[in-house]
């Protein structure tokens, strides 16, 4: 009998079974060796030693060297229940524990954890009848890899009848599709869901998190379940930041810019959605442009991916599918800045060199030292087709580093950025969007003051975006906008003067107001009067609206 009802009350109940596990010991060595290690050849597939059932996983560890590279995502894992030919479970290996794509991110929830160096746990509870075959793909062409693992379970005399399986499923699409919401899960049978893995990089500059969720329960055409906003349903709101707590988070979060990336969890343990025939689950990918008064709440071309997670009875439909390496990954076209070694032009420095860096010295990058102000170094970059690309530059920062002006092809420096760091670490730096044309590009890094200052550079990252998503035509979203930022103002203007002003144009003048809002959201042009205490502003357009304020807060 357990005599409290909660996780610690358990340990007072003995368990049933009998505990196993199997793992990347070294063997026969297992007592006296410590290269407890599985190499992976680029493109070789392990499976591990199989489960015999009946039985329950209860913990699985990994950890790889591809973690230190930012490419978790290039190992896929799948899980076999009993014998089937379809996997229950099949994602890459960064999306199945909520890190995503590229560096590891410190995940802290109940079922899954992540530690800062890419040590991946889960506790997610995994019952079979007959077997479990895990299998691990480094599905690289280009990269080897070893993968560390344990998995513990318990060997059970007997699973009860109607024990539901855990499955996880992994799709993309990259850009969202427009004209249709994005697909979470597409699930037949009797179940329950249990959580969702989602992955954004952004096409263009400004907030994506807009779109609603919808659970559509045994065949709903209006869904049941019926969200107010992407970062709602993470539990989040106003936007995303990077946290991690037990049942959701953003354990990566870099902005709001085109290039920027990101990942969230949120687990349904608590609340699990359960279904008796299907669940259909989606979320609209909506949001605004950077400036909200030239469109809210329009579809966005966003890249997104995500892993769906829930148990059910019985073998699942498929849906989705897990494509290949590179496939898979946000289509980023690197440029390793050591093969610009032979090509670079330097002034008032050392010539750069190339050091090995990083996780036991596995990411090779080019070393500079400058020694003058305005000493500068000069690396080539390529452009296939012409577009709007988004930039990254993957830099180590040292101790020994230190602030750089950096530049494309001559301008005006994009930005001035401070490559230091009391212990080595590295930095993911978004240079912003540019046009550009096919052919030769520059990338300067120029000394802003004087002293020996050090560089360590590793990669570029370009990023073609697709055509943005625009409305011509303003509606009530973006007029919302207008009529904010004129109560803005009134309330700034009445809390210094107690008074209402006497004119939109007033308040333009004196700064307090920009003077876009003297105009509506089609650029037609406001009126405005003082009337029985209220500010009352008019849109001339055909039908345009009406509002007032009293100055009294920022709405009203």
């Amino acid at each position: 009998m357990t005599l409290f009802g909660d996780i610690l009350g358990g340990l007072m109940t003995l368990p049933k079974g009998r505990s196993r596990r199997i793992s990347s010991n070294e063997q026969p060595n297992w007592n006296d060796g410590n290269f407890d290690m599985t190499r992976l050849a680029p493109g070789q597939t392990f499976e591990l030693p199989q489960l015999r059932g009946p039985g329950v996983i209860n913990h699985i560890w990994m950890t790889s060297h591809a973690g230190g590279v930012g490419e978790l995502n290039a190992l896929s894992l799948r899980i076999y229940w009993d014998g089937r030919s379809e996997p229950g479970v099949e994602a890459p290996l960064g999306e199945f524990f909520a890190v995503g794509q590229g560096r590891p991110a410190v995940v802290e929830s109940l079922p899954v954890q992540v530690s800062p160096t890419g040590s991946l746990t889960c506790y997610w509870r995994m019952p079979f009848a007959k077997s479990a075959r895990i299998v691990i793909a480094n599905d690289n062409p280009e990269r080897a890899s070893g993968l560390y693992w344990q998995v513990d379970w318990v060997e059970l005399p007997e699973l009860p009848p109607d024990t539901p399986y855990f499955h996880a499923r992994y799709r993309q699409e990259y850009p969202a599709v427009m004209g249709r919401d994005y697909l979470l899960a597409d699930i037949a049978g009797r179940g329950h869901y249990v959580g969702t893995v989602m992955g954004i990089t952004l096409a263009q500059d400004g907030w994506f998190g807009e779109g609603d969720d919808f659970f559509y329960i045994d065949g709903e055409e209006v869904p049941g379940l019926q969200g107010t906003g992407t970062e709602d349903y993470f539990n989040d709101a106003w936007g995303f930041r990077p946290r991690t707590s037990a049942w959701f988070g953003q354990p990566r979060w870099q902005g709001w810019r085109a290039g920027d990336e990101g990942v969230c969890y949120r687990w349904h343990v608590l609340d699990p959605v359960g279904f008796q025939e299907s669940l259909r689950v989606t979320i609209e990918h909506k949001g605004n442009r950077d400036i909200p008064e030239e469109a809210w709440y329009i579809e966005r071309p966003d890249f997104i991916n995500s892993v769906a997670f829930w148990y059910q009875i019985g073998e699942p439909k498929p849906f989705g599918h897990l494509p290949g390496y590179p496939e898979r990954c946000v289509p980023w076209r690197r440029q390793h800045l050591v093969r610009a070694l032979r090509f670079a032009e330097v002034n008032g420095g050392a010539k750069p060199e190339v050091r090995a860096a990083g996780f036991f010295g596995g990411r090779p990058a080019l070393f500079w030292l400058s020694r003058q102000e305005g000493a500068h170094l000069t690396l080539p970059f390529s452009v296939s087709e012409e577009g709007r690309y988004a930039i990254r530059l993957t830099a180590l920062t040292t101790p020994s580093s230190g602030a750089f002006d950096v530049i494309i092809d001559g301008g005006k420096p994009v930005c001035r950025h401070d490559f230091y760091s009391s212990e080595p670490d590295e930095t993911d730096l978004l240079l912003g969007t540019f046009s550009l044309s096919p052919g030769q590009h520059a990338l300067t890094f120029r000394a802003p003051r004087s002293g020996e200052t050090t560089l360590m550079l590793e990669m570029l990252r370009l990023l073609r975006l697709p055509p943005e998503a625009v409305r011509a035509h303003k509606t009530h979203n973006e007029a919302h906008f207008i009529r904010l930022g004129i109560g803005r103002a009134v309330y700034a203007y009445r809390l210094a003067y107690d008074a209402l002003p006497d004119s939109l144009e007033r308040l333009a003048e004196m700064g307090i107001m920009e003077e876009r809002y003297l105009r509506d959201e089609n650029g037609y042009p406001l009126r405005c009067r003082v009337e029985e205490g209220w500010f009352v502003v008019e849109s001339e357009a055909p039908g345009g609206w009406r509002h007032r304020w009293q100055g009294l807060d920022a709405r009203r």
